[in-house]
Parts: C-alpha cells; structure tokens; sequence
C-alpha cells in the first residue's frame, strides 16, 4: 500500500490513452515478471527489489508483513485522509444513515479515526498488532482486546468508540464473523496482495457486501522491470473481471501519482486508478 501524493494537475477523470497505451507498450516491449531476452532470445533473469529495498519475487507472506512493521517499514502509511475517500465520501454513504464502513488490511490508517469522527462504525482488518497497537495509542482511543474464537485472531474494541479491527488472516475473515458492512475503502489493500489471490480476494469482498453495499477501490498501474512489488500492478480492465460478474463497476478516476519514493524503486510509470464497485440487482 504504497504512500503516494495526489498530483491534480495530471488527473483525469478517465484513463488517458497515453497511459494506458503506455502500459500495453512496456507489456510489448517485454515482460513485467522480472526476466528479459537476451539477444538470442533466451530468458535473462533480473534481480528485483520489493519497496523495502529486499531483493523479492514480490511475493510476501503474513509474517512477512508483520516483520516489516517490528523493523518500522511502514512508509506504505499516509499521515493525512487519502484524497480519493475524502472526493468521494459523501457518493459512499449517501442515504445511510451511520453506515459500517470497512478497511481491509488497514494498519494504522488515518482514515479510520476521520471516519470515526464523522459518525460512522468502522472496522478493519490488519495481521501485524503492532500497527493496530500503535492506531489506537497515536489517536488515544481506549480499547480492549479479545481472543478471536471462529479463527486464530485476536479482536481489538474500542471501549467508548465504535471502531473494531480484526487482527487476522483477512481470507478467513468472514460475514459470519463480522457481519455484513455498508461501505468499503479499499486502499491499496489489494493492490499489496500476492497478484494469484485477486480472485479469492474479491470472492472475500463481495461475501461482506449487502445488496446496497458501496465499494471504493484504490489500485495502481505500473511495470516490474525492476521493481518486485507490492504493490503489482493492476490493469482498469482487471476489476471488471473480477467484480464485473457480480457487480457494477466503474472507473472514477486514472491519476499520475509518480513521486520521489516511486522513482528510487525504478519504475518508469506510476498510476492511480479508483474505482466505485456496487452489487447487481438480483
């Protein structure tokens, strides 16, 4: 869930075809898993780096992230509201009244104390407890823990503010569990996943939807030269395949979001797509 800047001058409400021409030129031009051809032909594999300077396959496992937070590798981690919750708040919870809003994989995101201000229940998800720890501890919200019985996870209450965050495997974290929520802020939750879980992942997301649900998804385009990831890339026409079936979607906004952080990792391109997601009519 990379850290990037909104730069509004180059945003557009649409995709630009010079992106995303950009895109299929780089995928021609060779491919995005980290080998090249060689002059004969045969496959030259490069060595790639993650965005914590790791040489990776950009696969990452549980621990993994939990690793990164105990060594203090969290400049995935916004310290202001993101942009694209805060231009598009009010179409997520027009005509709910106090709707359950969900983060998944949210660390110590701001935007769940901007949410909690605003009135609503919010609930996250997050495997590393220290992140959890340190949200509740930075905005000084009282809170109790309690051992998770369905799965292996412990569960962190706010004790005098409706916030609920879930430290546990997100795949297994379910509506029985957690029951079903009115709105989701997915912000580069998906887009940190190991690229081969899209699938389980939006089964996931669109299991905790009502019929009404609204869904706001934040994913990012880039090439994988030399960049490993999380986060992978995700092409626009990724999210009708995978919600498309189930649900309406549409593409709100294709955003050049290439700052100095993203330059270091070597890619030559930086996009941010969002995306509002909201169920069929049966």
């Amino acid at each position: 869930m990379p850290d990037t800047a909104i730069n509004t001058s180059e945003s557009t409400t649409t995709p630009t075809a010079k992106s995303l021409k950009r895109t299929r030129q780089d995928s021609a031009n060779g491919p995005t898993n980290g080998h090249s051809k060689g002059t004969n032909g045969e496959n030259i594999k490069k060595e790639r780096k993650n965005q914590f300077g790791e040489i990776s396959d950009g696969h990452m496992k549980l621990g993994d992230w939990v690793t990164q937070w105990e060594n203090g590798r969290t400049k995935f981690h916004k310290s202001a509201v993101h942009p694209m919750l805060l231009k598009h708040i009010d179409r997520l919870v027009e005509g709910k009244d106090k709707p359950r809003f969900y983060l998944p994989l949210c660390g110590k995101s701001v935007d769940l104390k901007w949410l909690l201000d605003r009135g609503y229940a919010v609930i996250g998800c997050e495997i590393a407890e220290l992140g959890i720890q340190q949200f509740f501890e930075e905005h000084d919200i009282k809170y109790k823990t309690e051992k998770m019985t369905e799965i292996e996870g412990t569960v962190y209450k706010g004790t005098d503010d409706d916030i609920t965050i879930y430290s546990c495997d997100f795949f297994k974290l379910t509506s029985a569990i957690m029951s079903k929520v009115d709105c989701i802020w997915d912000r580069g939750s998906m887009a940190a996943i190991n690229p081969e879980d899209r699938q389980k992942y939006s089964e996931v997301i669109i299991e905790l939807m009502k019929p009404d649900s609204r869904y706001l998804l934040d994913m990012f385009q880039l090439e994988h030269h030399t960049f490993a990831g999380p986060p992978h890339n995700f092409e626009p026409e990724d999210a009708q395949k995978l919600y498309g079936t189930k649900c309406t979607v549409e593409h709100l906004e294709n955003v050049n979001v290439m700052c100095a952080w993203q330059k270091t990792w070597g890619t030559s391109y930086f996009y941010e797509n969002d995306f509002f997601i909201t169920p069929k009519s049966n």
